[in-house]
């Protein structure tokens, strides 16, 4: 968790566990090669204890000769201890930051584990829930982990140590403190004696097969658009995972519920038809057979019409996205067709060429097809998203469409034996949607 040259930062509650965890870093801050500092929050809710704890930690890390950040702050409406955690971990974060912490230690042992994975099996968590909590996440570690709160006493005790007790731990209003006093030493005793390791083995199992499931699921996850093919060819728990490393990776910065997981995979299994999901941000909305994560209200205002002339030699920037670049050179050795590039006989084609979305009653004769075909069509058959549509590029001259990039070319202006002269138009980079 740490390696030589860290600077650990504590937290420090003045409860047991935190101590314990201070001064074991304390102890071993030599042989780890790491300097150790501390931080301490008074989240304001039981008065002069709270004021007492704060001096308490002070007073600790100046005997140990180390710096303390400490500070104060009110808790928001809500669910108190979801808030005050939040709360929490935003002071930790700013202390680390004007300390200069490489890592903060956090005391969560294995009683507060079995706690968290018991509570989560409760409210219905899967499988990334039941991996409890984390014994890294980002430069936040939690040392204590494998160690319950009988040796942790232990350690204290045998060093003569003092500690601070927050009495609203035992405050059976709240849901962790019924678990912590209660549910969970009930089931030890009548059910398993060892089931706080029994919880935190299960925690440490389903983290496990969790990062196996993302990495497997990652493998189906390649762009901002995920196909309803690939949905299908899967098994239901892959599927379900896909779903999920998708959000994190092209969604909002909010919690994906099962519900919405379900209700995604129910839009994925129609047969036909587009659709969409509301779910934390905007709406999930299937076009075809893709489904893309679009934030905000999901209806488009009125298309603006834009057209550019592309110039030999430079970069076109299109607003959409898409990216451009006209040249001329000799007949190339080969002038196969490509979705990224259009090569046309200068000869017979002289340009200008401009670039512009689509329009009412676009149509192209299509090379392959034996005939024209429109636009809206041909969008459609390349499983082109309906909301990428208006600003997808169209190459015209003489007012005909010649190349819609990705998607097909016109047979006009096709390379032949007598070709000595071509224009090359390449498509350089797709906006992050086509990814």
């Amino acid at each position: 968790m740490v390696t030589p040259g860290d600077h650990v930062l504590v937290a420090v509650s003045g409860g047991a566990d935190s101590v314990a965890l201070l001064l074991g870093f304390l102890d071993l801050r030599d042989a780890l090669g790491v300097t150790v500092s501390a931080a301490h929050l008074d989240h304001r809710l039981r008065g002069a204890e709270s004021a007492r704890d704060r001096a308490f930690v002070e007073a600790l890390a100046h005997a140990h000769g180390i710096p303390c950040r400490a500070d104060a702050a009110d808790v928001p409406a809500g669910n108190l201890e979801a808030e005050a955690r939040r709360v929490r971990y935003a002071f930790l974060e700013r202390a680390a930051d004007e300390l200069g912490a490489t890592r903060i230690a956090t005391a969560h042992t294995r009683d507060d584990q079995a706690e968290t994975v018991l509570l989560r099996l409760l409210h219905g968590a899967g499988r990334r829930g039941l991996g409890g909590i984390r014994p890294c996440r980002g430069r936040i570690i939690r040392p204590m982990l494998a160690c319950d709160r009988i040796q942790v006493r232990t350690f204290l005790l045998e060093r003569g140590a003092t500690w601070r007790r927050d009495y609203s731990n035992f405050d059976l209003g709240l849901e962790r403190a019924r678990v912590r006093h209660g549910f969970l030493p009930a089931l030890t005793r009548e059910l398993n004696p060892r089931l706080a390791a029994t919880l935190a083995d299960v925690a440490d199992v389903m983290r496990e097969e969790d990062a196996l499931l993302d990495r497997l699921a990652a493998v189906t996850v390649r762009s901002r658009l995920l196909t309803v093919d690939v949905l299908d060819a899967i098994e239901a728990p892959l599927a379900r995972r896909a779903i999920r490393v998708w959000w994190r990776r092209h969604g909002a910065e909010r919690r994906l519920g099962r519900i919405h997981v379900e209700s995604i995979r129910a839009l994925a299994k129609r047969a036909t038809g587009d659709g969409q999901v509301a779910v934390p941000g905007g709406a999930i909305v299937r076009e075809g057979r893709t489904l893309r994560f679009r934030t905000g209200p999901t209806e488009r205002g009125p298309v603006v019409p834009w057209e550019e002339e592309l110039v030999p030699g430079q970069d076109r920037v299109t607003p959409g996205g898409w990216t451009l670049r006209l040249s001329e050179c000799p007949r190339p050795e080969t002038s196969a067709p490509s979705d990224d590039t259009c090569i046309i006989d200068a000869e017979t084609v002289r340009g200008p060429f401009l670039v512009r979305n689509r329009r009412t009653g676009d149509y192209l004769s299509a090379l392959g097809l034996g005939g024209r075909t429109s636009i809206k069509r041909l969008f459609s058959s390349r499983h082109v998203p309906r909301v990428l549509r208006d600003d997808h590029p169209l190459v015209t001259t003489d007012g005909e469409v010649l190349w819609v990039p990705g998607c097909g070319r016109s047979e006009r202006g096709l390379v032949g034996p007598a070709t000595t002269r071509c224009w090359v138009i390449r498509l350089i980079q797709r906006p992050n949607e086509y990814a």
